[in-house]
């Protein structure tokens, strides 16, 4: 990975925002190495606004032509954008400031993985909390369709329930169920990057005692493991 990389800041409508999350996340823009929503801004001039930050290799000279056309192609006419070259550690301390912890339904706490043993971190302690980093590769984890699905999975006893995480991304579902006593738990992507992240969010909220029944796989629907699985419930978060 390069250490610097080509950023570009996307302000939008929360709905155009959303759409395209579900596209980037689906590797609509090949050349892109990852993006992330700014979910907290105090200079931001509308709720209503959203604002994406998606960064490219910095030798990628159609990064923002392919994003303009994933746009014109998605009816998305009304954006401002703003570009510059930014170091890789400049990256990782930027998209901190803009992560809180806050809440998801009646029960679960998502709390980026640096407010980890912190005050803020306290005031969570009596829910069911979710350490995530979600990396360069994943946004936040937490559109409109992982809310509803971590709402859902609060909602269902899944002790014992063997569960299929499809397209695992960050491996919050996988995480959101566990906290409901599910498992055993397949996941599985075809991003490499998705793989590490689940695998490391996983270390992050679980002992390694508490992952013995859990696997995390790079591939897709055509993986040997998951004709053999068989599961009672399968979560998938993706875009069909």
């Amino acid at each position: 990975m390069s250490s610097s990389y080509h950023e570009i800041e996307l302000r939008l409508s929360k709905d155009a925002a959303q759409e395209l999350s579900a596209l980037l996340d689906q590797n609509a823009i090949q050349d892109l190495s990852g993006y992330y929503e700014v979910l907290y801004d105090e200079t931001r001039p509308s709720e209503e606004q959203a604002t994406l930050m998606l960064y490219f290799p910095l030798d990628c000279r159609d990064g923002r032509w392919d994003l303009e056309a994933l746009l014109l192609a998605s009816g998305v006419d009304r954006y401002e954008i703003t570009e510059r070259t930014i170091h890789q550690e400049d990256y990782q301390e930027n998209y901190k400031q803009h992560y809180r912890p806050f809440v998801v339904g009646d029960s679960f706490a998502i709390v980026p993985s640096w407010y980890k043993d912190t005050e803020d971190d306290a005031r969570f302690e009596k829910r069911n909390r979710i350490y995530l980093d979600p990396g360069l590769a994943f946004g936040t984890g937490l559109h409109a369709t992982s809310r509803m699905m971590i709402r859902w999975i609060e909602k269902q006893d899944l002790s014992n329930t063997k569960i299929m995480d499809a397209g695992c991304g960050s491996g919050i579902l996988t995480i959101a169920a566990m906290r409901r006593n599910a498992g055993p738990v397949l996941a599985f992507d075809i991003d490499g990057n998705a793989v590490h992240a689940t695998r490391s969010n996983l270390a992050l909220n679980f002992e390694p005692d508490d992952l013995a029944a859990v696997t995390v796989l790079k591939g897709g629907w055509d993986l040997p493991a998951i004709a053999e699985y068989q599961p009672e419930i399968t979560l998938a978060n993706i875009t069909l």
